[in-house]
């Protein structure tokens, strides 16, 4: 290989010289030969052992290597010094030039990749922003249902296990002073469409009731009733009628056009200080006679 060709030392250019002719040429020329070739050969080894020579510039190498090889020759065998020095120092600048053109190269390289990484951090970053921004969008919309569930056939009073959640809603409402309510009365589809819209009225009235006994402000709560009108589950089972008796609780931000969770048809509304809890003791409107 060229690359394993390196610098000669003084006692390497004395052999060449006894073996070339019998005939010594001047001290003085051995020097200068000497010194002309100890300085390129340093500069080769200097570029080969270069990790970005090899990686960037290894042309640039050979060429070096390849005109060392050459000034060796013409003092070895011609002692031609002129040949010599000048080939010695052709040598010396490719390998000057190969590492300063590897060292660009990968300065240059460094930076690329450096934007890459960049750019790939400002990628990640904003997709991580938008995946929290999903999120939250979907944990944290304008509106947020809940409700109460379960009410007996035909019957406004709030189930005895609703006071759980009864009390939740009130500390998340007294805990958002700036928000406002929307309590939608269903019921299943038994009794007469009349009566259940009426009915219906009655559950949001007794939910809202509830509320305001747990201190939640009268003037932020808004009642409607969707009757029979888009039930949760099949009205076909008893547990789908069960799930459709239900008040649902809209909670909005103050000054949000809220207008609940159902698109049926428009629903009775009732907002203000009524407190009627009405038909709390009613008997079954939705069909008494109705067994789940």
């Amino acid at each position: 290989m060229k690359h394993i060709i390196r610098s000669t030392t003084g006692a390497l250019v004395a052999g060449m010289i006894a073996a070339g002719c019998s005939t010594a040429p001047p001290a003085n020329e051995v020097a200068a030969a000497n010194t002309a070739l100890s300085n390129a050969g340093q500069a080769v080894d200097r570029a080969a052992a270069d990790p970005h020579v090899a990686k960037f510039t290894p042309s640039e190498l050979d060429r070096a290597t390849d005109s060392l090889q050459k000034a060796q020759a013409a003092w070895k065998d011609k002692h031609d010094l002129a040949t010599t020095t000048q080939l010695a120092y052709i040598a010396q600048q490719r390998a000057a030039t190969a590492q300063e053109l590897a060292r660009a190269r990968a300065s240059d390289e460094a930076v690329v990749v450096a934007a890459a990484n960049r750019d790939q951090a400002i990628s990640t970053l904003a997709e991580r922003r938008a995946e929290s921004a999903e999120r939250a969008t979907s944990t944290a919309s304008t509106e947020t249902p809940q409700g109460v569930a379960g009410f007996a056939t035909g019957r406004s009073k709030l189930p005895p296990n609703s006071m759980a959640a009864i009390n939740q809603l009130a500390t998340t409402l007294k805990n958002n002073p700036g928000s406002k309510v929307v309590i939608e009365g269903h019921t299943d589809n038994v009794g007469g469409p009349k009566r259940n819209q009426t009915l219906g009225m009655e559950r949001a009235q007794a939910v809202r009731s509830a509320l305001v006994r747990q201190g939640v402000e009268v003037g932020r709560i808004t009642v409607q009733s969707q009757g029979e009108q888009n039930p949760v589950a099949s009205n076909d089972t008893g547990m789908g009628r069960y799930q459709n008796r239900r008040a649902q609780v809209i909670i909005g931000e103050a000054g949000a056009t809220m207008v609940g969770s159902s698109q049926g048809s428009t629903p009775a509304t009732s907002s203000g200080s009524g407190e009627q809890s009405g038909g709390q003791n009613g008997q079954s409107a939705e069909s008494g006679q109705h067994k789940e």
